[in-house]
């Protein structure tokens, strides 16, 4: 396969686009995020023109959009982030595995759910991208804008995007007029409830005795002890629990989220937080220690207070 970076750069160019030189782009990206390392709202919906001159720097006349070469995603790429304005970060992948890896790693720094896109003529290659993609709408060959909202496929026309578990969403679907009504069902018996009964009689008889529960439960725990040992230094290893206390006791006291002082432990509070940090905190329950200062990503500010993740020191 030939590489196409030259072709698209071309094409963008002929579209009224304009790439910025490195120095351009530092001083265009200083203004697209706030101190805080969220989007900045002064540059939302505005023209490649008013970005450029707010940057302090000159650019074509009658140029659309601006776009830079972009090395990274995070927060020390500020062209990674959702600019909603006609600023683009172009980046350049070899092949199609590492070039979903990259569009996979920007959509979980500030996206998940939402949308994501691709131009190909592999049908083979356009599934195993959706496959990968964590998002509700993954529109091939289009215009993800025109495409999302079904302008350009046959998705439901709506301007309003669910964005599904990814996004903390209740729905991943385009809302429609559907979503707003009030069905009401009459459903009819299909399957008696003396038969159901029986079945779950049936499986009662047939569950486990408390003290088989009992020992299966110990044996958990002891295995999960045994584990916790072998991981621990050698200077917890020597001391170990008391004899007095409980394995199970002391496996669920490891496994609670602490607070800053609890049995004198300091959590150190991190000074940036992303959607992926807070939902990988959310898979392991544990909470997210923050100050005043921390950095949030809107996306993460959103999911992790709606699920309680943070706590403010």
């Amino acid at each position: 396969m030939l590489p196409i970076e030259s072709q698209v750069r071309e094409q963008f160019r002929l579209q009224g686009g304009h790439f910025l030189n490195p120095a351009e782009t530092d001083a265009v990206g200083k203004i697209l995020v706030t101190p805080q390392r969220t989007l900045n709202p002064g540059i939302v919906g505005k023209s490649a023109d008013y970005i450029a001159n707010l940057g302090g720097i000159s650019i074509p006349a009658g140029s659309r959009c601006l776009l830079a070469d972009c090395a990274g995603v995070g927060r020390d790429h500020p062209w990674s982030i959702e600019k909603l304005s006609p600023t683009l970060a172009f980046f350049v992948a070899d092949g199609v595995e590492n070039g979903a890896n990259r569009c996979e790693e920007i959509l979980k720094y500030g996206g998940m759910g939402h949308t994501a896109g691709m131009h190909t003529q592999s049908r083979e290659a356009a599934i195993r991208y959706g496959q990968q993609m964590p998002a509700a709408r993954v529109i091939i060959n289009s215009p993800t804008t025109h495409g999302a909202i079904g302008f350009s496929t046959d998705l439901p026309p709506s301007m309003t995007l669910g964005c599904g578990s990814w996004g903390g969403n209740v729905t991943s679907d385009n809302v429609s007029p559907i979503h707003l009504m009030d069905i009401k069902r009459v459903a009819f018996e299909t399957k008696p409830v003396s038969k159901a009964a029986n079945v779950i009689a049936q499986s009662t008889a047939k569950a486990p005795k408390r003290e088989q529960i009992a020992a299966i439960v110990d044996k958990f725990f002891s295995q999960k002890l045994a584990e916790a040992s072998r991981m621990a230094p050698p200077a917890e290893k020597e001391s170990g629990p008391a004899e007095s206390e409980s394995p199970v006791k002391t496996i669920i006291h490891e496994l609670r989220p602490q607070s800053l002082t609890e049995n004198g432990v300091k959590h150190d509070p991190v000074d940036f937080v992303s959607e992926t940090d807070v939902r990988a905190a959310i898979d392991k329950g544990v909470k997210i220690y923050i100050t005043a200062k921390t950095i949030l990503t809107p996306s993460a500010r959103d999911l992790g207070e709606e699920k309680d993740i943070f706590a403010r020191v």
